[in-house]
């Protein structure tokens, strides 16, 4: 790398993602100089938004406003006069979801003994962060239950891969709370919210040299010097070794990259043609097939909406996202299918458009959030952790109890900024 000639920045942020938005909003608030380097041509990071031609109110990435009662976007939402949906915040709780098995609903019997050994899932895994041995997942579950494979498909879904890949300390780790929706998208909020911003676009960092007094960084045409620098780029870009570091990090951070891999969670969009669906429709599904209630073969999971056009969001984790990405009208086939078996043959010819996102084949992200192979739980301190007193890291995978969403990486860039400024006024 050459280090003359370079352009000097007090500090830099590596990543316009929401990390490193909201940790350029604290420094920007305290007139601290620095600047964003973003690999993509846009910012949001993981927050992405669906072409004109199908709705950019459509969120491929991140969407719901987890934890709504403290998630910080529901008063930047607000201060942004953009409404939040607060009125279906308790959606995704079984005793709201919308149970249906070859088109009918579950009986009463299926309905509550479903519930109650979800009830008896949680409160055994609410005691792994307790226990001296982490274990799978997976083994907290009956998984020769009839009911397994619905447990199984709703797991996919919250960490983006198979149950007996994951820490079940990790896991237990993430707090529960209401599910908010800002139906103008997700991603517009975040565009209008970060729109100040210093951010140079379309530079991508392919070396960090961190030996001495400050940190030299290579893009793909500049040379850029800092005296810190905070990385917020997915566990997948670090994990493949898109950035060369010299000298090379030390073993326990990239034993803390590698435990806690990218998981996959792909969600498919559809629209339909306009007075589908009426306001008692909306809400979460889980439509389920096979031979009898006790024999459940597939498992598909959906939300419905009516808002801003009728909708339906489908969503794809571990193994099935990957076919979703490598054979998408395999699964668009799939669908239409469970639409047609589910609601009738009339919804399937309302359908007027599909789109699906691609996190896994994504440059920029390679997954769509971390999960902790079993036995790394604390993987996620280390990974947090500052090296030199000039390389700060945050982003999703930093957070202990927020991972995966959108506040987690929220908090997280605020939590590094604070970190920073700490130094600087040292």
């Amino acid at each position: 790398m050459l280090i003359h000639n370079n352009l000097y920045h007090e500090i830099i942020i590596a990543g316009a993602g929401i990390a490193g938005i909201a940790a350029s909003k604290m420094l920007t608030e305290k007139a601290i100089p620095h600047m964003i380097l973003e690999a993509s041509d846009q910012l949001g990071g993981r927050a992405r938004r669906a072409p004109n031609n199908f709705g950019s109110w459509f969120d491929l990435g991140c969407s719901y406003l987890h934890e709504g009662e403290i998630n910080p976007f529901v008063k930047i939402s607000e201060s942004l006069n953009i409404p939040v949906k607060k009125n279906l915040g308790d959606m995704f709780s079984l005793e709201k979801t919308k149970f249906l098995f070859n088109g009918f609903p579950f009986s009463e019997k299926t309905r509550e003994s479903i519930i109650e050994a979800d009830y008896l899932h949680k409160k055994k895994i609410s005691q792994a962060q307790f226990l001296p041995k982490d274990r799978v997942l997976s083994s907290y579950f009956h998984m020769d239950s009839p009911h397994y494979p619905i447990f199984e498909n709703l797991l996919m879904g919250l960490n983006g891969t198979e149950a007996n890949q994951v820490s079940a300390k990790d896991f237990a780790s993430v707090k529960e709370g209401q599910d908010y929706v800002i139906e103008t998208g997700m991603t517009n909020l975040i565009e209008k919210w970060a729109s100040d911003l210093n951010i140079k676009f379309n530079s991508p960092i392919n070396e960090v040299f961190w030996l001495g007094k400050q940190v030299f960084i290579q893009t793909k045409d500049t040379v850029f010097r800092t005296k810190k620098l905070l990385i917020t780029v997915s566990n997948g870009i670090l994990g493949a070794n898109k950035i060369k570091f010299s000298p090379k990090l030390p073993n326990y951070k990239i034993a803390a990259i590698r435990k806690l891999p990218m998981g996959n969670l792909n969600k498919v969009g559809i629209l339909f043609k306009d007075n589908t669906f009426r306001g008692i429709d909306e809400g979460w599904y889980v439509a389920c097939s096979g031979p009898s209630e006790k024999e459940i073969s597939s498992v598909m999971s959906f939300e419905i909406r009516q808002k801003p056009k009728n909708h339906m969001i489908i969503f794809f984790g571990g193994q099935e996202s990957k076919e979703l990405e490598l054979s998408p009208e395999k699964t668009f086939s799939k669908i239409r299918k469970m639409l047609s078996q589910t609601f009738g043959p009339a919804l399937e010819e309302r359908t007027t458009s599909f789109i699906h996102s691609s996190w896994a084949s994504d440059r920029y992200s390679m997954g769509s959030y971390s999960f902790a192979l079993p036995g790394y739980d604390k993987k996620r301190d280390l990974l947090r952790k500052p090296l030199d007193n000039k390389l700060f890291f945050a982003g999703e995978a930093t957070s202990k109890e927020h991972y995966g969403t959108c506040h987690g990486a929220y908090l997280s860039g605020v939590r590094a900024a604070k970190e920073i400024i700490s130094q600087l006024n040292s």
